[in-house]
């Protein structure tokens, strides 16, 4: 008797999970951004606000901002990791890098949205820094 669910298909599956769970520090704090810019609530947005100059910081210390980018960048190497599958071969001039690419839909649709968080949260950084 064969199981409709294999082993090899749980690794797609908890990276997507968790890559989910990585961004959601990055939407709570879109979030909290959002209804500071549309109702003008202040409290909830300063509470997570990542701003690099409301506080020195150690830069190595764990920060909010570099725990929501952090997070971001997991989410997308634990993805990118489960849609590429990269193998080395023997050949005749040496080793060959072999490079796969696995459909899974989830994790390409995390990993992208991952990314496109990351771009806007570095925007927001940017902005943040010449602003003031």
């Amino acid at each position: 008797m064969q199981s409709a669910f294999k082993i090899s298909n749980l690794r797609p599956l908890l990276s997507g999970i968790l890559g989910f769970m990585l961004m959601l520090p990055a939407c709570y704090f879109l979030l909290a951004f959002l209804i500071r810019l549309f109702f003008g609530a202040k409290s909830m947005y300063y509470d997570i606000a990542p701003s690099f100059l409301q506080s020195p910081f150690h830069p190595f210390a764990l920060h909010k901002a570099q725990l929501i980018l952090g997070c971001l960048l997991l989410a997308v190497l634990f993805n990118v990791a489960a849609i590429l599958k990269l193998r080395l071969h023997q050949s005749s001039k040496g080793l060959e890098l072999g490079v796969a690419y696995r459909r899974n839909w989830l994790n390409t649709a995390i990993a992208l949205q991952s990314a496109l968080l990351l771009i806007v949260l570095a925007l927001y950084t940017l902005i943040q820094h010449i602003r003031y």
